[in-house]
């Protein structure tokens, strides 16, 4: 089992709808579009979502769904032909470059440092 299904909280589909306070369809809505990411857990093989890609709405105001910024990182990292476990790695792991996860990084602010990584990576 990778490392990040240890270090990271996972929700099904219905539990990342119970935590933000939406419907299931908005979550498969986002999983659609690709503004979240999902993979089959190890241990039974339903769709899970880190908990971390989620924003509920008492951290960010009024606006609760997934981090806005994951989209187009999530799109480059598909368009340059990583899978959804590769991209879902990537996201969630240490890259030296960025000296921290993207994901962190992203949440940092830092979305311009990590598109230039994972454009840089899809070459």
């Amino acid at each position: 089992m990778s490392e990040i299904w240890k270090e990271y909280n996972w929700l099904t589909i219905s539990e990342a709808a119970a935590y933000l306070g939406v419907e299931p369809k908005a979550i498969r809505s986002w999983l659609k579009e690709l503004s979240l990411l999902a993979l089959p857990s190890p241990e039974d093989g339903k769709l899970r979502i880190p908990q971390v890609f989620l924003v509920p709405a008492e951290s960010a105001g009024d606006y609760c769904g997934p981090l806005e910024v994951l989209r187009g990182t999530l799109i480059l990292l598909r368009d340059g032909g990583f899978s959804d476990v590769e991209a879902m790695n990537w996201m969630l792991s240490v890259d030296d470059s960025l000296g921290d996860t993207p994901l962190n990084a992203l949440r940092a602010g830092r979305k311009k440092a990590v598109r230039r990584v994972a454009g840089a990576l899809a070459l």
